[in-house]
């Protein structure tokens, strides 16, 4: 059987002010001719579909866009949702979705969701988990310790009762230990949201969302496909792609790459301004390092000319700025919650250290809080 596996879509995504329409439409429409070229039993979103959990209505008009040409080429879909992703609406209709070919995870009810595909080898079963905070999975073992994600995950897979010697497959969206993170993650400090690979033993395969850099984890059992653009310049020397994998007659694994070719890249660029204005003219996406001894006068202006999406200039030597300064509003899309948190401690306590201990009880007061908004809304 054949999977093409992706994640970290983000539809309605925006990089320091700038849409990206354009960009992620040009990559769906590879992912589909991807799938149709490679002859795909079918395509598993490992969720994040959306960047908010209340998306536009422009990036739902595109996600359904891209589900509906894959249901129409007779692909099959397999999705969970992801932390950004509100699960009733990745869920919402999903009996009728399931009529043309599109497998949306329910919202997590206290058991693992199981599709059963059949090929040419027999059965192969195709587990769904999507995102779940310890909150959400307590409710449903209430005589069971879960305080962790390790908990939590462990919980549900253990109640699953996977059967052994069986060509299984898991989709989650998940934080796993040991695993590369990047700058477009919001993750807990210190590994709160952290589960071993380990627990993924009874699977074949498992395909994951969450982290954004492609990876491989349990002998390459366990891997992330990564997000399909680069949302971060952390990730600027990252090949995106969809990794396609095929599962053999016994659980055989072979898996392979399939890089996008983007619409515009998202790259740095370092020298004097002199040596940057001469390059030739680009669309990419850019930060730029001015390696002058102080920053020019108008180098934002100067290197718009060959650099229409300079997003982030930067003298070497100091703290990088947005390229558009008066545009803080858009700069600080960019930031984590806890890094605006930290900035308003700070402003408020001026003198007093940002400690370890005080980044801890912030980022439990966030867990909390999300805990506490995500059970009001299920």
């Amino acid at each position: 059987m054949r999977f093409l596996h992706i994640s970290d879509l983000h539809i309605g995504k925006r990089i320091y002010g700038i849409d990206l329409w354009e960009d992620q439409a040009h990559i769906l429409d590879q992912i589909c001719g991807m799938a149709q070229e490679e002859a795909c039993d079918a395509v598993l979103i490992a969720g994040d579909l959306y960047d908010r959990a209340q998306p536009s209505a422009q990036a739902i008009a595109m996600v359904d866009g891209f589900l509906s040409r894959l249901s129409q080429m007779g692909i099959p879909v397999y999705l969970v949702s992801g932390n950004h992703d509100n699960p009733a609406q990745i869920a919402y209709c999903a009996g009728i979705l399931a009529r043309g070919g599109i497998y949306a995870a329910r919202v997590f009810d206290g058991s693992l969701q199981r599709f059963c595909l059949q090929d040419a080898y027999g059965l192969v079963n195709l587990y769904a988990l999507p995102f779940v905070r310890p909150s959400q999975v307590r409710r449903f073992f209430p005589e069971a310790e879960i305080k962790s994600f390790e908990q939590a995950v462990r919980c549900i897979l253990e109640a699953a009762d996977i059967p052994a010697g069986e060509r299984n497959v898991l989709i989650a969206h998940q934080y796993v230990a040991g695993a590369r993170t990047c700058e477009s993650e919001e993750l807990s400090i210190g590994g709160a949201e952290q589960i071993p690979a380990e627990l993924f033993e009874p699977f074949c395969y498992t395909a994951l969302g969450h982290l954004h850099s492609p990876q491989a984890l349990l002998g390459g059992r366990v891997r992330y496909s990564g997000s399909i653009l680069k949302y971060s310049f952390d990730e600027r020397r990252q090949q995106k792609g969809a990794l396609l994998v095929d599962l053999g007659p016994r659980g055989e694994l072979v898996v392979a790459e399939r890089p996008f070719a983007p619409l515009r890249d998202l790259r740095e660029v370092q020298g004097t301004l002199a040596e940057l204005a001469a390059q030739p003219y680009s669309e990419d996406y850019i930060q730029a390092v001015i390696e002058d001894p102080v920053m020019p006068l108008d180098a934002q202006g100067t290197l718009r000319i060959n650099f229409p999406n300079l997003l982030y200039l930067k003298l070497a030597s100091a703290q990088g700025v947005p390229a558009e300064g008066e545009e803080a509003a858009a700069f600080s899309e960019a930031k984590s919650p806890i890094e605006h948190f930290r900035e308003f401690y700070r402003a408020q306590n001026p003198g007093q250290d940002w400690t370890e201990q005080k980044q801890a009880l912030a980022m439990q007061a966030l867990r909390e809080a999300e805990e506490t908004a995500c059970g009001q809304s299920l």
